[in-house]
């Protein structure tokens, strides 16, 4: 997930910033995975392919390479690349996603609903020659929920009869119910069905892994989670080189089963911070696909779009974006010491001119956002937000109600014990390296709260990721800018990011609250479409009218890339860029 983590200066949660991403079952058409092994399309017999099949892009630098603890859009991206899962997603000629088998060519399910049988691929192999077998997959969906290693997305795997107790340490290894059958098949049984399961396992993090390898970096000191030496790969590609913060290039995996039918021979990938660099390297054809994030130039590129020098897609993400408000109780409030109670931050969460935001800085071209769950998220066949209104859009009116805002905050401020006045209040804001867009959207927020609440907006800078980390695990921010790109295609995907003791929770601001925990887990246990969207649609409104989160918009992509490359998928449920087809035409 297009998992597209985002917070301010961190482009990807995703996590942490810019989504997630999983590898949707058929998302929009329900269909079943198929099996291909047709090259990328490009148009005839006759268009002719450059002699050098290498692809420019680029690079929000990884914060590891670890399949079973894969966090943000950056990551799944890449990992998505040079390993491989049970399935694969690309999209088609209609922007439909279409899932295909890859390390699986087929799973049974038992008359129940409880016992997934997986038939793997035999000539799947690793880069160093040796085998995948069920055996790896078992070791990666174990050592998922291994809870001396509390990876993030281990809650995706709970479902799993004795997973659960395991996880919780309430239970033992051999009681979790993934069993190995011979090397080309292995099971699991889940503790009720799940409609979303097979949209799950296709997700990175329970993609095979190589626990010799793994057990020997740990026993020698060795950095598995972003050493790149160490790792193995099963995917069309492989790293053959990483320059951390700067560069990372990719290589045709030889040893891939579908090796005949990959174009590309390398992928070259580099950092580049600022919005205007990146255009500069995209129109002198150095960079061969570009996510814009300064839209100012969806208008500047028209005319490259229409003399057929770029092509532009504009897709609708399955993504939002959202204030995160620190709600831990260790962090007693935030630095404010206010943000523990709700009415302060459903005051905060009142004052944000949504329309205005969006104009400003995305040119309008994405959705304001007054609720959780994006548009076009369904409950079976029924479409989520068609048939739920957005909670906050009732409050539109309060927006520029100065005097009803601060109202609220100052009732809240009451509640926490706070004496002060309104202007003796200073929220904090947090980034890491921020570039002109981020120092923009920062100084906004402070004007909205500032002018519209009466309080102080204090914004702090960080100068590299891990010291911002290090602050946000402190609890040192009242709010800072977050976003989720979904997993699968089910409300479920942004609803379970609240629950308590969710994997993710911690870096959504830890809301918590029992009633909601309960709706979620109704939810997910019945198989009632129309009761599990009355119920998702509930604690939506419970989660937003108690300012747990904060939502700004909706995300529609605005992707540019070369009109050489062809056979480039960008699926709604999967990697934000799938590759594997990619061919560069002779230009």
């Amino acid at each position: 997930m297009r998992k597209k983590n985002k917070s301010i200066g961190t482009k990807v949660l995703c996590m942490l910033l810019l989504a997630a991403m999983l590898l949707g079952m058929s998302a929009c058409s329900g269909t079943e995975p198929t099996t291909t092994t047709q090259a990328a399309d490009s148009e005839s017999g006759e268009v002719k392919l450059a002699e050098e099949q290498v692809l420019n892009l680029r690079l929000d630098d990884l914060s590891l390479i670890d399949v079973n603890d894969v966090r943000n859009a950056n990551e799944f991206m890449v990992l998505t690349a040079v390993q491989e899962g049970l399935f694969r997603t690309f999209s088609d000629e209609n922007g439909t996603d279409v899932t295909e088998y890859a390390g699986c060519t087929s799973y049974d399910v038992s008359e129940d609903g409880l016992t997934y049988t997986f038939h793997l691929r035999e000539e799947s192999k690793w880069s160093d020659g040796e085998p995948v077998t069920a055996q790896n997959y078992v070791d990666s969906w174990m050592r998922l929920i291994d809870p001396e290693l509390a990876f993030s997305y281990a809650f995706l795997a709970t479902g799993i009869q004795g997973a659960d107790a395991y996880y919780n340490g309430e239970g033992s290894a051999e009681d979790v119910a993934i069993e190995y059958i011979d090397d080309l098949t292995f099971s699991c049984t889940l503790t009720a069905p799940d409609a979303a399961f097979i949209k799950k396992v296709g997700m990175v993090c329970f993609y095979p892994i190589r626990k010799d390898l793994i057990d020997a970096a740990n026993a020698s000191g060795g950095n598995w989670t972003n050493d790149y030496t160490l790792h193995v790969y099963n995917g069309p590609f492989y790293i053959a080189d990483r320059v951390l913060e700067n560069s990372m290039t990719l290589k045709k995996n030889e040893s891939y089963w579908n090796a005949d039918n990959v174009t590309l021979t390398q992928i070259n990938m580099r950092v580049v911070d600022e919005s205007s660099t990146q255009a500069q390297l995209m129109e002198s054809q150095q960079l061969d696909v570009l996510t814009l994030r300064d839209l100012e130039y969806v208008d500047q590129w028209q005319p490259l779009v229409d003399n057929g020098t770029f092509v532009h897609v504009s897709t609708t993400a399955p993504s939002v974006t959202y204030l995160v408000v620190d709600q831990h109780p260790a962090g007693e409030g935030g630095p404010s010491g206010l943000m523990l109670n709700e009415k302060c931050r459903l005051a905060m969460s009142l004052a944000v001119d949504r329309v205005e935001y969006n104009e400003l800085f995305y040119n309008g071209l994405n959705t304001v956002a007054y609720s959780l769950i994006p548009y076009g998220i369904t409950v079976g066949d029924l479409d989520y937000r068609e048939l739920n209104e957005e909670p906050l859009a009732q409050y539109t009116d309060k927006c520029s109600d100065t005097e009803y805002l601060q109202s609220l905050f100052k009732e809240g401020m009451e509640e926490a014990g706070f004496t002060g006045e309104l202007s003796d209040v200073t929220l904090t804001v947090f980034t890491y390296s921020p570039d002109v867009l981020t120092n923009n959207i920062l100084e906004w927020y402070k004007q909205q709260f500032e002018s519209k609440l009466g309080v102080k907006v204090s914004v702090e800078i960080y100068p590299d990721v891990s010291t911002w980390k290090e602050a946000r695990d402190q609890y040192e921010y009242d709010f800072y800018t977050m976003g989720w790109n979904g997993d699968f295609n089910d409300p479920m995907t942004f609803m379970e990011l609240f629950v308590t003791g969710n994997g993710y929770a911690k870096f959504m601001g830890g809301f918590s609250d029992s009633e909601y925990d309960a709706l979620c887990e109704q939810a997910a246990s019945t198989q009632d479409d129309q009761e599990r969207l009355e119920l998702f649609a509930q604690a939506e409104q419970l989660l937003l009218e108690k300012g747990g989160v904060i939502p700004l918009y909706f995300s529609s992509e605005q992707v540019y890339y070369q009109s050489y490359v062809t056979g480039l998928s960008m699926p709604m449920f999967g990697a934000e860029l799938e590759l594997s087809r990619v061919q560069i035409l002779e230009h």
